[in-house]
């Protein structure tokens, strides 16, 4: 059950600029570092090793634990690692500290409230969880769920603890909740319990791992936690894959190259985002009308990236694989999927997807597309999913919503769908739901999908025009800019925490318009081109790029605009 080893799910303090709230949906940057830490050879060690992510070489900081130990838990806040318990001639409770800006290791003075060894520790952006284990000799098992605030590193009893002592048991953090899966009680167990980030309250999900296991290791992306390997009593190579938002588990079928247990895992190399507190923003696709004669539309494949640090755009060098407009956008951290789209004259609709790889900017056809031909659809994305909800799917309006696994590229039907058909909709998320709002052929209804079940029930209107307008959104309000049915300058603001609108006069934008583009940066949302109903300026097709500022919520234009004049574009942002 040694354990002796956290993963950098946490970023270093260095690493966080312009992070805008407490409540992280995921780090806007690589970790650089993981450290292993204590451990058996036997016999028990003080060493501390350190793996650089961008090379994979291993070396030593130079500053070890004060105390050699095995089976210890550890968990990290942005700036420091914590170190808990242990085991040396019998269990102990000792916390030890390494500070991520100098690697130097300390005690910072506050133990845990009693010496155990064979547990495991989660973490949320304020505190970390130090949850089961046992103290030898005599073997006692303990259900304590002890907390340390990462503000004063002080250790407490949040008061809710697991509903089973047990030991061996490992755990895995998610954007809400912690998890802890296995272990020993008197026999292994495939229990998985819960803790809730926002109440810490503990509960059972109602699914447990497919294997009863203790001592395994585990890792996580933002969609996913996975168990590998472990003890059932035989040693086992299982990995078994917790997903965060449906809390089931199931087998991804890969599983280690070789049975064994009180193994550990770390988790890096991966960039991890907040939501908004990103780098870029990539604008693809899209038409120029020019007005009447007809036929002078001309579409792009063009993707302009705008750089959110200096609001100016350039070209990555890689575009779509066909020239399109009115496609669809979603992404994880990763990537950015462009989806469906038409072209004309005369029209061709598509169900071609590009992906887009935020790592090094290239594209490529990832060899699954749309089940059918769609175009002028809107979407919403969590860590595990996108969504496309309404369009005109395989020529007709629908109201179907497609659900693209993130995971494995595969798009099925979730079977939740939206209350009406319709298309040229507007969409954007919070953390929880997802909101489809507006659309023609349609009425003003607001859909909003729970990304916990993928259900969807009709919310508040929308306030003033619903057709072609263009969303983003910040932490807390959803804003929808534009629109036409009739023609409209405002932009709407969703609020969150109670899914209400309102339509403040400080939101307005420059010009009546519809058929924008939104994303978001860390800052501001951004609404990029769209069309001016005539008599408006000509061309109709517009480049204005305008800036809402999330602190002040303000409208202004930033001066630097679309290099070409465009209109039903897709856009996405890391």
């Amino acid at each position: 059950m040694a354990q002796g080893i956290f993963g950098l799910d946490r970023v270093y303090k260095k690493q966080v600029q312009n992070v805008k709230n407490d409540n992280f949906d995921s780090w806007p940057e690589s970790a650089i570092y993981g450290y292993f830490g204590g451990g058996d050879t036997p016999p028990y060690v003080t060493t501390v090793d350190r793996i650089d992510f961008s090379n994979e070489t291993l070396s030593s900081p130079g500053n070890n634990l004060p105390q050699a130990r095995e089976s210890l838990a550890a968990t990290s806040s942005s700036s420091y690692g914590y170190f808990g318990g242990g085991f040396t001639v019998s269990s102990v409770a000792t916390v030890d500290r390494i500070d991520f800006s100098n690697e130097t290791t300390s005690a910072p003075g506050n133990n845990l409230p009693q010496a155990k060894s064979g547990f495991a520790a989660v973490s949320s952006s304020s505190y970390g969880y130090f949850s089961g284990g046992f103290f030898s000799p005599p073997v006692t098992r303990y259900s304590t769920v002890e907390r340390l605030d990462f503000s004063n590193e002080t250790l407490s009893l949040p008061g809710n603890n697991l509903p089973q002592a047990r030991s061996g048991l490992t755990g895995v953090s998610g954007n809400s909740y912690g998890y802890f899966g296995g272990g020993y009680v008197s026999a292994t167990v495939s229990l998985v319990d819960r803790i809730d980030f926002s109440n810490e309250t503990t509960s059972a999900p109602g699914n447990n791992l497919a294997q009863a296991k203790s001592g395994s290791a585990t890792v996580s992306n933002n969609s996913y936690g996975y168990f590998g390997g472990g003890q059932e009593p035989s040693f086992v190579a299982t990995v078994e894959r917790l997903d965060f938002s449906n809390e089931t588990t199931s087998a991804p079928g890969n599983d280690l190259p070789q049975a064994r247990e009180s193994l550990a895992g770390l988790s890096g190399g991966a960039s991890y985002r907040i939501s908004g507190s990103r780098t870029y923003g990539y604008f693809a696709g899209g038409l120029i009308d020019t007005g009447p004669p007809a036929g002078d539309n001309v579409e792009f494949n063009t993707i302009n990236r705008l750089d959110f640090s200096s609001e100016t755009f350039s070209l990555p060098g890689n575009n779509l694989s066909q020239a399109r407009y009115r496609l669809s956008s979603v992404s994880n951290n990763y990537y950015g999927y462009f989806g469906g789209g038409a072209s004309s004259p005369p029209i061709t609709v598509y169900d071609t997807v590009d992906r887009l790889d935020f790592s090094n900017e290239t594209l490529l056809l990832p060899g699954n597309n749309l089940p059918e031909t769609l175009s002028l659809s809107s979407t919403v994305s969590n860590n595990s999913y996108g969504y496309f909800g309404g369009g005109v799917r395989g020529g007709f309006t629908t109201v179907f919503v497609t659900r693209l696994d993130f995971y494995s590229e595969t798009f099925s039907l979730p079977g939740k769908n939206l209350d009406e058909s319709r298309n040229a909709l507007a969409a954007t998320e919070s953390n929880s739901y997802g909101y489809f709002a507006g659309g023609d052929d349609g009425g003003q209804n607001v859909d909003r999908l729970d990304f916990s079940n993928e259900t969807t029930t009709v919310n508040n209107p929308l306030p003033y025009g619903k057709e072609g307008l263009a969303a983003f959104s910040s932490n807390s309000y959803g804003y929808f800019g534009g629109g036409s049915s009739p023609y409209t300058n405002r932009t709407r603001r969703l609020d969150f925490s109670n899914h209400t609108f309102s339509a403040p006069n400080n939101l307005l934008l420059s010009q009546v318009k519809d058929r924008m583009t939104g994303t978001e940066s860390n800052s501001y949302g951004y609404f990029a081109g769209g069309d001016a109903p005539p008599p408006g300026p000509s061309p109709v097709s517009l480049d204005t790029v305008e800036r809402l500022d999330f602190s002040s919520e303000t409208v202004s234009l930033p001066g630097n605009n679309l290099p070409a004049a465009r209109e039903n574009m897709a856009a996405v942002s890391n």
